[in-house]
């Protein structure tokens, strides 16, 4: 089956953009956004959290003394940030129309340019025929008058009861440098049991009845991180670049989680933008239907549960 495109109403999102094969589907919001708020097997459920109540929400007397009484609101699913995170910069209110357009190999989402903070932001989105996964091109241009520097910033809202896998650095060829990073945000212990270590892989476990916060950040020269979940799952692939400076004391990879949700996270290198010079950064997101039946506290069954989605 060819890619098919058509305008949607999805949800309590209004009108959205789907994108379809056959084999997997997204939906994509254009009243405001975007958000990819729908990622799935056709037919199937939907791997992303959708916040339908609206519960999370960014507003405080910073946000409302730069950007009016507009809040922001996180929606769920996918969306594109800039790294780091800054107080309110980030949190820009991106409620209105996005213009979307269709080129011979994918769909570009652009919301409106972001006056106070001079950046303009949008992802493309491209799929395939006969394949289950879509690559987005995440992108920033830096609109102002000023050097920027900052980091693309890719973040998915998983639903929560899975378990992430991330791969740890195991080069061991050069003994005098340090080659792993580890960045803990406040509130987040070495000793959640929610946490598993090992020599190969760190594994990130939601449980829904644990209300605490976490978020963890970590080099990822492997550039792939994995959320099983039920009887699916999601792989992100990512360039990492060694030899570039990364946000958060050297993270590409980083993961946020608490009650509702589960949130898998890549960032681009830093990079100084000139006025009118843009960044991107591509992620390909796979789905694949494998049963998450692996102990993430054991380390040999994680690396089978692994081995077996030819990671």
């Amino acid at each position: 089956m060819s890619v098919e495109i058509k305008e949607i109403e999805y949800e309590n999102y209004g009108k959205c953009l789907q994108i379809s094969n056959g084999l997997i589907d997204v939906a994509v919001t254009i009243n405001f956004g975007p958000r990819i708020v729908r990622f799935g097997f056709t037919e199937g459920p939907n791997v992303l959290y959708n916040d339908l109540e609206r519960k999370y929400t960014v507003q405080n007397e910073k946000t409302t003394e730069r950007f009016g009484k507009d809040a922001f609101t996180f929606y769920g699913g996918h969306r594109i940030w800039l790294s780091p995170e800054k107080m309110p910069d980030t949190y820009y209110p991106d409620n209105e129309p996005v213009v979307y357009g269709i080129l011979p190999e994918g769909v570009t989402f652009t919301p409106p340019h972001q006056k106070q903070n001079d950046m303009q932001l949008s992802f493309e989105i491209i799929m395939s025929e006969g394949t289950t996964d879509i690559m987005v091109v995440h992108s920033a241009k830096n609109s102002s008058k000023e050097k920027h520097a900052c980091s693309l910033w890719a973040i998915t809202m998983l639903n929560g009861g899975g378990t992430e896998i991330l791969p740890l650095n195991t080069d061991n060829s050069n003994a005098t440098a340090p080659n792993r990073t580890i960045s803990l945000w406040p509130g987040t212990d070495f000793h959640d049991e929610r946490l598993s270590f090992g020599s190969r892989f760190m594994t990130v476990r939601h449980d829904k009845n644990n209300e605490k916060p976490l978020k963890i950040g970590l080099n990822n020269p492997l550039g792939w991180a994995c959320y099983a979940n039920g009887d699916t799952a999601l792989v992100k692939r990512y360039v990492h670049t060694p030899s570039a400076p990364y946000p958060d004391y050297g993270c590409s990879s980083e993961t946020y989680m608490c009650k509702d949700f589960l949130e898998m996270q890549t960032l681009s290198p830093l990079y100084s933008l000139d006025p009118g010079e843009g960044i991107r950064h591509v992620e390909n997101l796979f789905l694949i239907k494998k049963p998450a039946e692996f102990d993430p506290a054991n380390e040999d069954s994680v690396a089978k549960y692994i081995q077996e989605l030819n990671l």
